[in-house]
């Protein structure tokens, strides 16, 4: 649950009386309102590349615009930067909310260690992986080792997390459609076959699934405005939502004359999604519902899936 920390004094405060006394009562409301839409959507405070008018519909402020903003700054609720404006000492009164972009940051890379392993982790996040040291050119050649130090590339005995091997440079890439080889096992699997194998191969693509989705430009510490997923809560409420739409995957992929999802075809389906105002969240619900907002379970549904995959063949046949 995202929150934001409002201080015990806050009503009190000599710049809420200043802010009560120049727009009213209600402008206290509008303050709470900035600051909780921050936290779920600026964890930082950093309001830059937003417009006055920007701020004051974050706000839910009705009356003239700019003048809840001008406001804002002359008690310092709102500071004016270089790059436009920011909470006031956001960082000091909400810590939790201000370190979410990090503890975000860490669980991706965490993530994408236990999937491809450290070295693959690091050409994918390159600036996180140079500040907690960790350097490509410093390791042994071979194997990868992910989080726990298991070999995740080809081997005799080492599992493989993405068995697929990488499309070739010449091979054109399209959106939602799959580059893995037609050799390796079919992804029946992942929904039929042995118990055994099922139950494996579901872990597999659902782990795939949320790398992608954590890495994609819908969430938020990409600079999208849907929540990121924490791989290590809820693992089987996860695989249950993959399995929904693993035959509408495994046909898409078929249909190019593959057998097996790779975790290429999760990245390309969320850029599908991202570029689209209402599934990116960029547009709300129906009458009712307008600050409805997508998530990973949403995007997961198989009506959803075969939707975008529709409107991205009729935009290729168009």
């Amino acid at each position: 649950m995202q929150d934001a920390r409002i201080a015990t004094g806050l009503s009190g405060h000599p710049k809420t009386k200043k802010l009560i006394r120049t727009l009213g009562q209600a402008a206290a409301w509008n303050l709470i309102c900035l600051i909780t839409w921050a936290a779920a959507n600026r964890s930082d405070g950093d309001l830059s590349g937003m417009t006055v008018e920007d701020i004051e519909l974050a706000a839910d402020w009705l009356g003239d615009e700019g003048v809840l903003v001008a406001e804002l700054v002359r008690v310092r609720f709102l500071d004016q930067t270089e790059a436009g404006y920011a909470l006031h000492d956001w960082e000091d009164h909400n810590p939790w909310a201000a370190g979410a972009e990090a503890r975000s940051e860490k669980s991706r890379w965490a993530a994408l260690c236990k999937q491809y392993g450290r070295p693959e982790a690091a050409k994918r996040m390159p600036d996180y992986a140079k500040r907690i040291g960790f350097e490509y050119s410093s390791q042994p050649e071979g194997l990868p080792e992910s989080a726990s130090g298991t070999p995740v590339a080809d081997s005799g005995s080492a599992p493989s997390p993405s068995p697929s091997p990488s499309p070739s440079p010449e091979e054109p890439k399209s959106s939602l459609r799959s580059d893995s080889s037609s050799a390796a096992p079919d992804d029946a699997q992942a929904d039929g076959g042995k118990s055994g194998d099922k139950a494996q191969r579901l872990a597999e693509v659902t782990d795939e699934a949320i790398a992608a989705w954590n890495a994609s430009l819908l969430v938020k510490p990409n600079g999208g405005l849907l929540a990121a997923v924490n791989p290590a809560v809820g693992r089987e409420n996860r695989r249950n939502q993959v399995k929904r739409c693993i035959a509408i995957a495994r046909d898409i992929c078929r249909e190019q004359g593959h057998r097996r999802i790779p975790a290429e075809f999760w990245a390309e389906y969320f850029a599908v999604a991202a570029r689209d105002d209402f599934h990116a969240g960029r547009q709300g619900g129906g009458r009712g519902h307008e600050r409805w907002m997508p998530d990973f379970e949403f995007l997961t549904q198989p009506k959803t899936m075969l939707k975008l995959f529709e409107r991205v063949e009729s935009e290729e046949t168009a």
